[in-house]
């Protein structure tokens, strides 16, 4: 046994035994061991349960029951993104809001995945958020989970143009892209891709969708790891010649954000909205043999140009007016009002 290891043992075993407070149970204390470490090397690296772990698994699938919305976490702060036209929105919650307890239990520090678990449960039950928009005093919102579905991909057809939303990065998202660029007619019409509220996902989904937009072996991003900085390549035949037009807020983060970049360097991509996020940093699990999961931060993501966009965001080539921002550009008028707006403010 490293002695390292055997200082560890020696020490839990000297909590429980002379601890006045000190858990009784050595499953607790590792399971605290864990977590300390994870939380103490960045905001996003964590440790799971294997109950946690088991939940958050069921969470991926593509039909669970909730409430609509995903998290993210800043600093020790629960920020909320509600999915567009889902139930969470449908309350009256706000991208951005900050949550601040589940059914009356603190989240300020808990993890992602945790209050993920106590936010999901039966379906028909209801769950209390209360949570907080900017500075105002709290309130608390009553919502009953319904059957949630991940469609990460729609479709809509405009006289315009075609658009495109995209609201998550799962292990279906590049075979549903994939399919509706083959519906589309080759006409010329430009491609709108809105990317706004999408906190990311997988980032491997991002890599293959980006691939459809640009040639092979074009630099998508790079990834910045412990053995260094390497070329994420596209590696797929392009599927489409669209002149694209990315549409980015607040809400788009990590893997949406290394998608964006890729587009807008690879294939030419104009982007309209706000500075997004600016989640720049990989993570992904460990499991253990008990079950329980480290998640760990592996990788920082940059710009096909090695630019870092952590804690800063991508900055749009147009910044869009409030009014049009939160605009519905799967209608009419708001991609008429977008495409004018475009015209007037492009150089």
């Amino acid at each position: 046994m490293p002695e390292e290891v055997s200082v560890l043992a020696s020490a839990m075993e000297a909590i429980r035994t002379h601890g006045l407070n000190a858990p009784q149970s050595t499953r607790k204390m590792v399971d605290d061991i864990l977590r300390a470490y994870a939380h103490s090397v960045d905001d996003y690296s964590d440790y799971l349960t294997a109950t946690e772990y088991a939940a958050y698994l069921q969470s991926t699938s593509s039909d669970y029951f909730g409430v609509q919305m995903d998290l993210q976490k800043r600093r020790d702060t629960l920020l909320l993104f509600p999915f567009r036209g889902g139930l969470a929105e449908k309350s009256g919650i706000a991208a951005g809001d900050e949550l601040i307890a589940v059914d009356g239990v603190p989240v300020y520090g808990k993890s992602v995945y945790v209050v993920g678990a106590l936010i999901r449960g039966t379906e028909g039950e209801t769950v209390q958020l209360t949570l907080r928009t900017g500075r105002a005093l709290a309130r608390t919102v009553t919502l009953r989970r319904q059957r949630t579905r991940y469609q990460s991909v729609s479709w809509t057809a405009l006289n315009q143009a075609n658009s495109i939303q995209i609201t998550r990065f799962t292990k279906d998202t590049e075979t549903q892209l994939r399919t509706l660029l083959a519906q589309m007619p080759d006409d010329g019409t430009p491609l709108l891709i809105d990317v706004r509220g999408n906190q990311g996902g997988s980032l491997i989904s991002a890599r293959q969708c980006a691939d459809l937009f640009v040639e092979p072996g074009t630099v998508l991003f790079r990834l910045r790891d412990r053995e260094g900085t390497r070329a994420i390549l596209a590696e797929q035949p392009k599927q489409t010649a669209a002149r694209l037009i990315l549409i980015q807020d607040g809400g788009t983060a990590s893997a949406a954000e290394a998608f964006m970049a890729a587009l807008r360097s690879g294939a030419g991509a104009l982007t309209v909205g706000s500075t997004s996020y600016g989640k720049g940093l990989a993570q992904r699990f460990l499991p253990l043999s008990d079950g329980s999961a480290l998640l760990l931060t592996y990788a920082e993501m940059l710009t096909a140009d090695n630019r870092a966009f952590h804690e800063r965001g991508l900055v749009p080539d147009i910044d869009l007016p409030r009014e049009l921002a939160v605009r519905d550009f799967t209608q009419e008028r708001a991609v008429s009002a977008l495409l004018d707006f475009i015209t007037t403010n492009q150089d």
